[in-house]
């Protein structure tokens, strides 16, 4: 599970029951346009409007787990519940990627696309820029986090709407926590009590290690590194810039990292996700979708965001969004805001779609004013994982406009680190050499 992409892997935690919304209709005056049709009707909102000649939008997105009837349940709903005569008509496929390729191949596709915000540099061509949509909507700019509008937009210009946030977070066993002497509902805020934490709960007696960082699993060591080292490309004078030579704090984390190895702390095994859930890791650093195998396994476990380190704060993740694509008319374009715009709004009832997705599937919100709801805050597991700190950068290792990130993080990390483990190879020496295949990767978009 833990080599999935990390777009699309999703799990169900627990059914939460909503309460008071999220996305507040909070503009005086609806400025979205209503079309032919004149017999008039409410908005959830009590709002009044002109009902439109009915439309029907195509919808397509890659959910196909368990969250996916979850879509399917919350889509049905706003087609049942809109007073504008809009037919939400969705496919969710394993293969998005090959039937987008060929519908946009032969000027077709969607009107709606669900996915990954990478997805810009890919179909970039064939989104349509929507930063319209906080005119002709109700939706309030100001309550979406502004580091994941960044995410999604690209000069100036909005190619998404957030939908979900992606992120890892530190695990750690509780059970493993009290016998070693540490309280046992507090992880670790600091690397230096990671690592403090991590010697005493080392028995390699029972084979218990303190830590799981796993040298193979790409994504995690890019979340971890940037702690330590900050993004590994940025934006210099216009141009895209490595930083991996000369990087002390790269270096540190990989030194970190091949001290708790061979101090035994940590098992030098590219699966430490099963030692997780067999109770023989005090410590890892994984996505949500960790929590589904900890429950079958009956770990006593907590979650936290990742450590701070020498870089200073941030929330790195990967954003899912709503986009629009080119294959779209303007009536259709319109349906489609409306439907973001519900999922984004508390009805008169107190429920609201993205609530209900962020407390089911347990991911953290990406609107202030969902996280400041009662139901919200009253969920341990969603509030573990949610830096409330809102002015965090989100850059996940590389500056969030580079589309070159695939690169660095499979062709380039592995190659810093692992000469390292399994060499002894010197790190700034390491660097060095990665520097040279991470300046090719940069030249590509320069």
């Amino acid at each position: 599970m833990k080599r999935k992409i990390i777009a699309f892997v999703m799990l169900v935690v627990m059914a939460v029951s909503m309460l008071s919304g999220c996305g507040s209709a909070a503009k005086e005056e609806k400025k979205a346009e209503s079309t032919v049709n004149e017999s008039s009707a409410k908005t959830s909102n009590g709002e009044e409007v002109k009902k439109d000649d009915p439309i029907t939008i195509k919808f397509w997105n890659g959910f196909t787990g368990p969250d996916g009837d979850q879509l399917v349940e919350l889509v049905n709903r706003f087609n049942s519940e809109n007073k504008y005569g809009i037919t939400v008509d969705m496919d969710i496929t394993a293969s998005l990627d090959e039937e987008l390729s060929s519908a946009f191949a032969a000027g077709e596709g969607p009107t709606l696309l669900l996915s990954s915000s990478a997805y810009r540099f890919t179909y970039g061509q064939y989104m349509q820029n929507i930063s319209d949509i906080f005119d002709k909507t109700n939706l309030n700019k100001d309550d979406f986090i502004q580091s994941y509008i960044d995410y999604c937009s690209e000069d100036g210009n909005l190619y998404l709407v957030p939908f979900q946030i992606v992120s890892f977070y530190l695990y750690w066993n509780k059970d493993l926590f009290s016998a070693a002497g540490l309280d046992p509902e507090k992880g670790p805020a600091t690397w230096d009590e990671y690592l403090e934490f991590a010697k005493k709960i080392s028995d390699p007696s029972k084979n218990v290690y303190g830590s799981g960082l796993c040298y193979g699993y790409n994504y995690q060591m890019a979340h971890v590194i940037q702690r330590f080292g900050g993004l590994a490309v940025t934006k210099d004078g216009g141009s895209w810039k490595a930083n991996l030579e000369g990087n002390s704090g790269y270096a540190d984390f990989v030194n970190t990292y091949k001290k708790l190895v061979d101090d035994g702390d940590n098992p030098l095994t590219d699966d430490t996700d099963s030692m997780m859930t067999a109770g023989q890791l005090g410590m890892t650093i994984n996505g949500p979708w960790l929590t589904g195998g900890m429950d079958t396994a009956g770990i006593n476990y907590g979650i936290t965001t990742i450590p701070t380190g020498a870089a200073g704060s941030m929330n790195s993740c990967e954003v899912l969004g709503f986009s629009i694509t080119t294959a779209a008319s303007d009536a259709e374009k319109l349906a489609a805001y409306r439907f973001i715009e519900w999922w984004n709004t508390t009805d008169a009832n107190g429920n609201c779609a993205a609530l209900e997705w962020s407390l089911t599937n347990g991911y953290p919100a990406y609107l202030k004013s969902l996280m400041d709801t009662d139901a919200y805050k009253g969920n341990a597991k969603v509030m573990s994982m949610t830096n409330t700190d809102t002015s965090a950068p989100s850059d996940f290792i590389v500056d969030a406009s580079f589309p070159g990130i695939n690169g660095i993080i499979n062709d380039v990390l592995p190659q810093f680190i692992q000469p390292v483990l399994f060499d002894n190879a010197d790190a700034a020496a390491s660097l060095a050499n990665v520097q040279k295949i991470a300046d090719d990767i940069t030249a590509q978009y320069n």
